[in-house]
């Protein structure tokens, strides 16, 4: 946990519970829609063997004052009312990345 001295300028995000079969592609129209040109690194890891991802990824924004929208609109978002023909029944979670940059 951070207190609100520590956050000022913390940039990094890590987004939680990504479907599996969500392709990094579809994760970034999905964050451009509000976010283009906002952010500067964007990762979402893959499993090699399964070829899925791993349920989380990280973003870094140009500057801390995205994160506040970008918390509001993802946090606790579901991805079957987001995602068409998604059967996720997970919810976002959108911590502060323990690596930042």
């Amino acid at each position: 946990k951070h207190n609100d001295e520590e956050v000022i300028g913390l940039t990094t995000l890590m987004i939680k519970n990504i479907p599996i079969r969500m392709l990094q592609t579809d994760m970034l129209a999905l964050i451009n829609k509000n976010y283009s040109g906002k952010y500067d690194y964007f990762y979402l890891p893959m499993d090699l063997k399964t070829q899925c991802s791993v349920g989380f990824a990280f973003i870094n924004f140009v500057d801390h004052s995205f994160i506040l929208d970008f918390f509001l609109e993802f946090q606790f978002m579901k991805w079957s009312e987001t995602i068409k023909n998604c059967n996720s029944t997970k919810l976002v979670e959108i911590v502060y990345a323990n690596m930042q940059g």
